[in-house]
């Protein structure tokens, strides 16, 4: 249940982290689409304020020529008309193809401004009221006004819009970097537990695998691991103990193997109980048990000790009984001796003992 609650919420703040990383993606991109727009606009505006220039170059020329009229004027006059086909051509080139409609506006206006200015060329004066081609002129400026401030206005727009998702992008980065640092502690810890809890299990199971599930005591496999320990050292003096319990099949069979394992049970009690604070009890399988004595002196007041536990009745589903045991010794011989070499002595010498009982 742990592992699936981590498991549902892992995946919640991955889904909430994706969520604003996938916001903060949009709102650069939006930014960046936005600074595209701004520049893209501003180069209309400077292409359009080129034609703006060369409308003055045009007016400037036409001014010029109604002061002097003079020939050399009329050329100044031919070479500004002349460069304005060739710059509209240009600007169609330069700007999205949505501006055409005005360019071509702006083309026919400065063609009909053409014709007039040399039509009348003739009949030009200084005076204001005399200038007919006055209005198509006028009507270009104004086309080209309005095309220019309507690009402004888009690009007011956009650098508004710009500015309001740059200033959204620097409240949320904070909240990404702050929840994305909370994230990291927060797995950082969830790693740590888990590896805590995976340390315990793997103890757990050790303990398990070198424990007897019956009476709590050492099994085999933990018995001769501490033996080989014990075993290898050159000075070893060590002993051990092997026990077989006397009469204990009629209990199985009289009282059934309840009543046997509560009878096991009580063995390992008063087998702790009898042996010494290093001394290692263990039970090795069915009803036989054995003492490792890393200290091989005393290991015949040790078995006293276990003899006379065995004198006092065990509890047989709530009945006295008189169980006794056999023990066989045997002692290390140095470190050429193994802990099952050291486990067969025992064996043999239980053997002897058992034989010895039943004389």
């Amino acid at each position: 249940m742990h592992r699936v609650t981590s498991l549902v919420t892992s995946l919640l703040v991955a889904v909430a982290l994706l969520g604003l990383a996938g916001t903060t993606a949009a709102a650069l991109t939006a930014i960046s689409r936005a600074n595209d727009r701004v520049t893209s606009t501003r180069e209309l505006v400077s292409q359009f304020a080129l034609l703006r220039e060369a409308l003055s170059e045009e007016a400037f020329a036409e001014a010029g020529y109604r002061r002097s009229g003079s020939d050399e004027a009329w050329q100044r006059v031919e070479a500004a008309v002349a460069a304005m086909p060739l710059l509209i051509q240009e600007v169609r080139q330069q700007v999205p193809s949505s501006n055409g409609l005005a360019l071509s506006q702006f083309a026919v206006l400065n063609a009909r401004y053409v014709r007039q200015l040399r039509a009348t060329r003739d009949s030009m004066t200084t005076d204001a009221d005399d200038r007919v081609a006055g209005p198509a002129l006028d009507a270009m400026r104004t086309l080209l006004e309005a095309i220019i401030s309507r690009h402004r206005d888009a690009v007011t727009e956009a650098t508004v819009q710009q500015a309001d998702l740059t200033r959204r992008l620097s409240l949320l980065l904070p909240i990404v970097f702050v929840l994305a640092f909370a994230v990291l502690v927060w797995v950082f810890r969830l790693d740590r537990r888990e590896q805590r809890r995976l340390r315990h299990e793997s103890a757990d199971h050790r303990t398990r695998a070198l424990t007897d599930p019956l009476t709590g005591l050492p099994n085999r496999a933990a018995l001769l691991g501490i033996m080989a320990g014990e075993l290898g050292r050159p000075d070893s003096q060590a002993a051990l103990l092997f026990l077989d319990l006397d009469r204990f099949k009629p209990i199985n069979d009289t009282w059934g193997h309840h009543a046997g394992d509560s009878v096991l049970q009580q063995v390992a009690d008063r087998l702790q109980d009898a042996v010494r604070d290093d001394d290692f009890a263990a039970r090795l399988g069915g009803d036989e048990f054995a003492v490792f004595l890393p200290r091989g002196s005393g290991a015949e007041s040790v078995e006293a000790r276990i003899l006379a536990a065995f004198a006092t009745p065990f509890d047989v589903a709530g009945e006295p009984f008189e169980l006794h045991t056999s023990i066989g010794m045997a002692r290390s011989r140095g470190a050429e001796q193994g802990p099952d070499d050291l486990l067969r002595l025992a064996d043999e010498a239980l053997y002897r003992a058992k034989r010895a009982r039943c004389r």
